[in-house]
């Protein structure tokens, strides 16, 4: 019982960080693909007759 104690902070302040770095990964994939898709559409707006 006393180990759990000495390691539940440990492991609380993990998950805020695994939260935290999950969170920013979710968010830069969205932001990512957005600008992905963005860049399409400006390329075949740019050269429509290329394909």
């Amino acid at each position: 019982m006393e180990l759990f104690i000495a390691i539940f902070p440990l492991l609380f302040w993990m998950a805020i960080i695994a939260l935290v770095v999950l969170f920013i990964v979710k968010k830069v994939k969205k932001t990512r693909r957005e600008l992905e898709e963005r860049i399409a559409s400006l390329e075949e707006r740019q050269n429509p007759n290329s394909e």
